[in-house]
């Protein structure tokens, strides 16, 4: 979680170099126009993210004893993407869409939960995808929103025993779908910048995963039925809004 600190120290660092510039750039009517949110924007994101899942072994394979035998798993990491989207403000309301991608480096590595102490079990989450609508509520410079839609990633189980029988391997993937929601805040900076925070909840369906081992013993069965994945991920924002209208002037 250190490298998803510093990047979003990194942000924050950028938005108080953004807020100094507004200030000093501002003068005649630029004080007293009220900006307007509609427009396409695009950014990118940094934070970090956490996530739970299990394997069970549906039958005895080279990794455990007998079938049926299963343990649970928490990954987490940094994330690191980019967004791109549009809004369109009705009054007070805001609605719009975004796509955003995202590599991850979510892992965790287990050693021997399955029955040999010296098998090392290992699962990575990479390549997130989301579509989501969003909708929220636009108090001048603020926007506090809700989001939701479609979510995908890239999921990796991957496993090497250790004695009595060592240096079998055996990896398999899959990219899974599954839904997500979140909310958010962003605050508008000037015209053009916007910064944010937003939190996401990221449901991945579970599956079969299956491949044949290398190493010490070549074409023995690896299967794994992996659990849904529950994901977490809460991310810091730095968005170019490009308008489509001009801003109105402010109500006196």
């Amino acid at each position: 979680m250190r490298l998803s600190t510093l990047l979003i120290v990194a942000l924050l660092a950028m938005t108080e170099a953004a807020v100094a510039d507004g200030v000093g750039s501002a003068s005649g009517n630029r004080c007293c126009e009220v900006p307007t949110w509609s427009g396409v924007y695009a950014g990118f994101q940094a934070g970090g993210a956490w996530s739970d899942t299990g394997w069970t072994f549906p039958f005895a394979d080279s990794f455990n004893a007998a079938a049926g035998q299963r343990f649970t798993t928490n990954l987490d990491g940094a994330v690191v993407g980019g967004q791109l989207g549009i809004n369109q403000q009705i009054g007070g309301l805001l609605l719009g869409a975004e796509l955003s991608f995202a590599g991850t480096s979510t892992h965790e590595t287990l050693l021997g939960p399955a029955g040999f102490a010296g098998d090392r079990f290992k699962t990575i989450a990479s390549s997130l995808l989301t579509a989501t609508g969003r909708a929220g509520v636009v108090l001048d410079k603020h926007l506090f929103y809700g989001k939701g839609g479609y979510a995908s990633a890239n999921l990796d189980v991957s496993a090497v025993s250790g004695p009595p029988v060592a240096g079998i391997s055996a990896v398999a993937n899959h990219r899974e779908d599954g839904w997500t929601a979140g909310a958010g805040w962003e605050y508008r900076i000037g015209r053009s910048l916007v910064f944010g925070v937003e939190y996401d909840y990221i449901d991945l369906s579970g599956s079969r995963f299956s491949s044949t081992t290398g190493g010490t013993v070549v074409g023995a069965p690896f299967r794994i039925d992996l659990d849904d994945l529950h994901m977490h991920t809460l991310t810091a924002r730095l968005s170019i809004l490009l308008d489509r209208s001009p801003t109105s002037p402010a109500a006196k």
